[in-house]
């Protein structure tokens, strides 16, 4: 039986997900400013025109791989509300793990972090979608430090805005040779989160 023919549709959100694939490599092998759209449309397999017919310039195509990134760790994020506990301990380092230190590509994060310091609207993105990130990470400590009766020691948000930058500096450190190994992160929020809510000092009364 001969293989079923892809509608227009499903053609071009085919070519979108090869661009965006070559993008993402693109974009952590060279750094955005050494990847151009000839080049990510070329790995693609397309012609610059196929490029610009889904993407209207190379800083779009690095916003919808922000986007994409966000939808993942968001949803990652949803996952964890409700759960007891000591489940969520485990969870959230597990969290800031997979999100920040040992993400399916880590120099992309960088790269995005880097081009929103030099692109105002890009920045205005790229912080709108880290505050979400942050709302909802706070409100998961919230609810940890209320199940066990324990005050937060700090505002919640700083607390989780703290946490996100101490994961994502520790790969930033990290040696590229080491990049498949386990980090320090996920067990040093783990410590974290056992002192502040095992210090008597704390306690809710």
């Amino acid at each position: 039986m001969p293989p079923t023919r892809l509608s227009r549709a499903e053609q071009q959100a085919a070519t979108r997900e090869r661009l965006l694939s070559a993008a993402q490599e693109a974009f952590s092998r060279l750094g955005y400013g050494g990847a151009s759209a000839d080049m990510i449309a070329a790995e693609a397999g397309y012609s610059k025109g196929a490029f610009y017919s889904n993407f209207p310039n190379k800083e779009a195509i690095l916003l919808e791989l922000l986007r994409r990134y966000s939808e993942r760790d968001m949803a990652d994020l949803e996952r964890l509300v409700g759960l007891e506990p000591n489940d969520l301990r485990a969870a959230v380092t597990d969290w800031l793990n997979t999100a920040f230190v040992n993400s399916d590509c880590p120099e992309l994060a960088i790269e995005l972090q880097l081009h929103a310091r030099r692109s105002p609207d890009f920045a205005n993105e790229y912080y709108a979608l880290q505050r979400k990130q942050i709302d909802a990470l706070a409100q998961i400590l919230r609810d940890y430090f209320e199940k066990l009766s324990v005050a937060l020691p700090i505002d919640a948000r700083d607390l989780a805005a703290s946490m996100m930058a101490l994961a994502n500096g520790i790969r930033l450190q990290q040696p590229t040779d080491q990049s498949s190994e386990p980090s320090s992160a996920g067990q040093v929020v783990d410590a974290i989160l056992g002192i502040l809510t095992s210090s008597p000092r704390v306690r809710k009364h």
